[in-house]
């Protein structure tokens, strides 16, 4: 019997505008009532802001962050941390002065540009397009400190480092410099022309494994959904593995089982029919 369900957000779990509704709240909502576990699994940082948004509060909802690096539990408390090395922090900083990096801490995001800067790069991500048109930007943003010096963001822990790269020998040599420090970061992202930058132990994979076992609940009890890069760890690692039907097809291949699309609602509907058989 699956005891608990694990779900990447964008591209997942959300709808077409990158957002929860009624019928993925229900879903939510059933795997609780039910005496099951509910987890996300994602990218994002889920400062207050997003998890606010989501509509996940109150719920029983399980949160990892940063594609692992953070756990919370329902109640908001930290159970797991995992932060970028300090040496390679500033020199990743130092390196690369001309790229926009995205410092993201447990409950900020520090950047060196200014908030008119930002808004600008944040426009270009082609996954926001759609959202952008519903959401307050400015709200999605207020976690976020600007102009922050080199100085100021070695100061906090950071979890995660994001970032856009155009430019195609920039983009190189920061793919270069990920690679020769991969004994202590590693880079996966949800798409290819962003990086998503942790240490090397954090993935969605091992991070569904360690929230497991602190429910005393076996990886075959474990059910998992993803759609990217990022998920791919936690695709092949568990049994109970689904990607949706516009997941990439390293993460098709990762699972092994295919659904809908998440436009349709593929995943909450997926797993009241697992809730109902069991």
């Amino acid at each position: 019997m699956v005891k608990l369900f694990a779900c990447d957000l964008d591209g997942t779990l959300l709808n077409k505008y990158h957002e929860t509704d009624d019928v993925i709240l229900d879903a939510v909502d059933q795997v609780i009532k039910n005496n099951r576990y509910f987890a996300i699994a994602t990218g994002r940082h889920m400062h207050e802001n997003q998890k606010e948004k989501l509509g996940m509060y109150h719920r029983g909802v399980y949160t990892i962050c940063m594609n692992g690096a953070l756990i919370f539990d329902p109640k908001g408390n930290s159970i797991y941390e995992n932060y970028l090395n300090q040496d390679f922090l500033a020199k990743v900083l130092k390196t690369f002065p001309t790229i926009d990096f995205e410092c993201i801490g447990k409950d900020h995001t520090f950047l060196r540009i200014s908030k008119d800067q930002h808004i600008k790069e944040f426009e270009k991500r082609s996954i926001w397009k759609k959202v952008l048109r519903k959401t307050d930007i400015h709200e999605f943003m207020k976690d976020c400190l600007y102009e922050q010096s080199d100085e100021e963001i070695l100061k906090h822990g950071i979890m995660k480092i994001n970032c856009r790269v155009e430019d195609e020998a920039l983009h190189h040599d920061l793919t270069a410099f990920i690679q020769a420090h991969s004994d202590i970061v590693v880079n996966a992202p949800f798409q290819d022309e962003i990086f998503e930058i942790t240490d090397k132990s954090v993935n969605k994979g091992e991070a569904v494994a360690k929230l497991a076992q602190l429910l005393n609940i076996a990886e075959d009890e474990v059910a998992v959904y993803g759609d990217g890069g990022n998920d791919l760890e936690m695709l092949s690692r568990f049994t109970h593995a689904y990607a949706t039907e516009n997941a990439s097809d390293a993460a098709k291949k990762a699972a092994g089982n295919v659904i809908g699309h998440c436009d349709d609602h593929a995943v909450p509907k997926h797993i009241l029919e697992i809730i109902y058989k069991s």
